[in-house]
């Protein structure tokens, strides 16, 4: 197998605490060919010297975007998208810790999905994270088991629409999907939910079914680990109720910009999935809600989880009507 230059994309805000750590981790990486593209959002701390120290010492393999902040995860990685040159690219956060294998790895399932696929197909792999607390001691050996999530659900685009499978820092993406993903819409709810959505519905996707990366929870994590929630009542329920509505229509809105930014090269079977998640929120009628839902496997993981969301769509379609169709 040959050698090709992976890009890792850092993105960094107020990180001085954990950040010379995943830095470290990522230029020891097995793979011989990794660099790293950082750009920070405007730190108060130490976080842009520190990066700049990197740059003094790694001139060939460190590079540091300059900028006004943009205010968010999800902008600055479009950032540091847009300039980015390599063939490949991993997405990294500022206070994980790769384990060694973690670019070899995804790059060994990138070359096998290019094998089955071509070159020019939209191609993305993605691993299990192993969750860790501020001293990378270990809460869970599997980020999925943790989170209950199922991986294979990233497969298949039915089952991603209505949740969050895919970690970012977990990724390896090619040029073509990297090409369409620097068309973000506002309504991307963060770069790494969007991709995994584009791969599903215009690429390939492969997993490392390996936890590849150290994902340390503190108290500053952008996005951290969830573990499943447990039964509540009263208020409590009222709010989780009113969580789920507003992440479904969250979800609505990813699926009708997919169709507004990439309707003419999608393939006409998952652009027809997407339509039928929007009639299945949005429907007038809560049986055709339902009935969508089933016959065409938006299933969230778990029992309890799909019973949820039907529950949910049996009572009141989402804010926003289309035609009913079906």
């Amino acid at each position: 197998m040959g050698v090709f230059v992976v890009e890792v994309l850092l993105a960094t805000y107020n990180g001085e605490r954990f950040l010379r750590e995943q830095v470290e981790s990522i230029l020891s990486q097995e793979w011989p060919e990794v660099r790293i593209l950082a750009r920070d959002d405007g730190s108060s701390d130490g976080t842009a010297s520190l990066l700049a120290e990197y740059v003094a010492r790694f001139p060939e393999r460190f590079r540091m975007l300059g900028g006004a902040p943009v205010g968010g995860a999800k902008g600055n990685f479009l950032e540091l998208m847009g300039q980015a040159s390599a063939e490949y690219v991993c997405f990294a956060d500022q206070d994980d810790v790769w384990l060694p294998g973690k670019v070899r790895r995804g790059m060994e399932a990138m070359r096998a999905l290019e094998a089955r696929h071509g070159l020019g197909m939209p191609l993305m792999t993605f691993s299990d994270l192993r969750v860790v607390d501020e001293a990378l001691k270990t809460v869970s050996e599997s980020m999925w088991a943790y989170a209950e999530i199922e991986p294979k659900s990233a497969l298949r685009l039915e089952r991603l629409l209505g949740q969050s499978v895919v970690t970012g820092c977990t990724m390896t993406i090619n040029r073509p999907l990297l090409e369409l993903a620097r068309r973000m819409p506002e309504e991307a709810t963060m770069h790494d939910r969007w991709i995994a959505l584009l791969a599903a519905a215009m690429g390939k996707t492969a997993m490392v079914r390996e936890a590849m990366v150290l994902y340390r929870q503190h108290g500053g994590n952008v996005v951290g680990a969830v573990a499943p929630d447990g039964s509540v009542s009263g208020l409590a329920a009222r709010a989780q109720d009113d969580g789920r509505r507003a992440e479904r229509r969250r979800c609505e809105a990813m699926a009708e910009a997919l169709l507004r930014v990439h309707g003419d090269e999608i393939p006409a079977g998952q652009a027809a999935l997407l339509e039928a998640y929007l009639r299945s929120g949005r429907s007038a009628s809560g049986v055709k809600r339902v009935g969508i839902t089933l016959r065409e496997g938006f299933f969230r993981p778990g029992v309890g989880k799909t019973m949820a969301l039907l529950w949910d769509l049996a009572r009141s379609s989402s804010d926003a009507g289309v035609a009913d169709r079906g």
